[in-house]
C-alpha cells in the first residue's frame, strides 16, 4: 500500500501542478542582460555551486561543487584550480546529488522532483529562445525576427542579442518516471500502470478514473 500511495501522490502531482507551470515565457527586453533577466542567479538552476557527488555508471565517485547551467544543459562544476567546467561524458552518469536535488542523465539532465526508491517523479527543462525585433514606437514586431543578431552573448551558445530586439525566453518541461532500477519512463498513464506492482494496479487505476487525471493533456 505504501508503494500504492507514493504512485497515486505523483499521478497528482503531475497532473494538478506541474502541467500549469509549462509555457512560461520570460521576456527580456532589448538591449537588457538576458542573464540576469532571466533570475538573479543568471541561467544557474542554483543561486551558487554547492558541494555534491557524480555517481559513474561504473561505480566510481567524484566530488565537486556543482550547479546546472539550464541555457546550456550542462552540469558544471569547480575543478581544485577554479575553473569551471561542464561534464564531458554526462552518458557515463549515474546520478548526481547537488543542493539536495538529484538529477539524472538521458539526453538531458532530469531532476527529481519526487524522489523514493520505488518510484521517481522528473523533469526536463529546455529553453526555447526567439527574438522579436522592435517596430515603431518601441513596439514588438514577431514578424521581423532576426535569426543572426550580433550584440550580447548567451553564454556558449552563439547566439546574441542586438540592441533593437527583445529576447523571448519559453520554459518547456517534460516530465518522466524513474522506476527503482533506474529505467526512465515518460509520465504516462499507460507507463505509470506499466511501473504498478500488480497487487497496486486496481487501486491506483481506480484513483486515476475517480479523479479524472488525463496525461494526454496538452502542456
Amino acid at each position: 500500500m505504501r508503494k500504492c500511495r507514493v504512485l497515486v501522490i505523483c499521478a497528482f502531482f503531475v497532473s494538478c501542478k506541474l502541467f500549469s507551470q509549462t509555457n512560461e515565457v520570460i521576456r527580456i527586453k532589448a538591449g537588457h542582460d538576458p542573464s540576469t533577466g532571466y533570475s538573479p542567479h543568471g541561467f544557474y538552476r542554483f543561486p551558487a555551486f554547492n558541494e555534491g557527488v557524480a555517481v559513474f555508471k561504473d561505480g566510481s565517485q567524484t566530488a565537486a561543487k556543482f550547479n546546472y547551467h539550464e541555457l546550456n544543459g550542462e552540469m558544471q562544476f569547480i575543478t581544485t584550480n577554479g575553473d569551471t567546467l561542464a561534464i564531458a561524458d554526462p552518458v557515463s552518469i549515474k546520478h548526481i546529488t547537488v543542493n539536495n536535488t538529484l538529477f539524472y542523465y538521458l539526453e538531458g539532465y532530469l531532476e527529481a522532483l519526487i524522489n523514493n526508491d520505488s518510484l521517481k517523479l522528473a523533469r526536463k527543462l529546455r529553453l526555447n529562445l526567439s527574438w522579436e525585433k522592435i517596430g515603431g514606437y518601441g513596439q514588438p514586431s514577431p514578424s521581423g525576427s532576426i535569426r543572426s543578431p550580433n550584440r550580447i552573448i548567451l553564454a556558449n551558445t552563439g547566439k546574441a542579442l542586438s540592441l533593437n530586439q527583445d529576447l523571448l525566453i519559453q520554459k518547456d518541461y517534460s516530465y518522466f518516471w524513474i522506476d527503482k532500477y533506474n529505467t526512465v519512463f515518460k509520465a504516462s498513464k499507460v507507463n505509470l500502470l506499466k511501473i504498478v506492482p500488480p497487487n497496486s494496479k486496481n487501486p491506483v487505476e481506480d484513483y486515476l478514473k475517480k479523479n479524472k487525471i488525463d496525461f494526454r493533456k496538452e502542456p
